[in-house]
């Protein structure tokens, strides 16, 4: 929708905007109920807190390993998580108007003509994705581990294949294989609480993100006319 003054776009699918409660809520169970169950606390009992445990962890996992990547496939934006050499300009410029007041970068490019984002990710949303994923595929193995170390699909023993790889590493730090499993998932666990302190904290209340904000919890919509961070391109179909 475009008048002189409006540009309307849809910046997050329903879908988006219903896995980021998802992962909002299962997320925030992991992590309580995660240290309920590890520090002993009287708020659950060990029982419940791990029934929970589970089922936030069922949901985050499947979640942020199908529906997401799902959701950019499907909707052709796979290429947009990439972290380009125009990423890497904008990242310095950002630290750039961070220490010396220098103009902030617009990082939402928009193509007008093929009426679709080239970019909508901050730099440093991607970098924080990327380390989000690391953190996933330890909280994902190990788990695996510490949930049983006989979990087999289609005739695969995952459990004894990660538990053979931590009993080779553990020794080093002086550890058994489990120790090392819940020392790498205690680990993860801390990496995304300073993930969300980063993300909801640093990146998503700056206010020239209020808009941003308001189309992945409200109406999936923006008015990028009215969005400093973003630059409207008029490219040829053949550009």
């Amino acid at each position: 929708m475009k008048d002189e003054n409006r540009l309307v776009v849809n910046r997050h699918t329903t879908l988006q905007r219903l896995a980021h409660y998802a992962n909002i809520v299962s997320l925030a169970g992991l992590i309580a109920s995660g240290f309920i169950v590890y520090l002993g606390l009287p708020y659950l009992a060990y029982s419940d807190a791990y029934a929970v445990h589970i089922i936030c962890g069922a949901v985050f996992l499947a979640i942020n390993w199908i529906v997401r990547p799902y959701s950019a496939i499907v909707d052709g934006r796979l290429v947009e998580h990439w972290f380009t050499a125009g990423d890497l300009r904008r990242l310095w410029g950002v630290i750039n108007n961070f220490f010396a007041g220098g103009e902030y970068p617009r990082y939402t490019i928009y193509d007008e003509r093929k009426r679709r984002f080239r970019n909508r990710l901050h730099p440093v949303s991607k970098l924080l994705l990327y380390a989000n994923y690391v953190a996933l595929f330890v909280a994902t193995v190990t788990g695996l581990v510490l949930y049983s170390t006989g979990v087999s699909v289609l005739g695969v023993h995952l459990s004894g294949i990660v538990l053979t790889v931590l009993d080779f590493v553990s020794p080093l730090l002086s550890l058994s294989g489990l120790g090392l499993a819940r020392l790498l998932h205690l680990a993860a666990a801390y990496w995304f609480i300073i993930a969300v302190i980063l993300h909801a904290g640093l990146v998503q209340l700056d206010p020239r993100k209020l808009q941003h904000a308001r189309s992945m919890f409200l109406d999936g919509k923006e008015d990028l006319m009215k969005d400093p961070t973003a630059e409207i391109l008029n490219m040829l179909e053949d550009d």
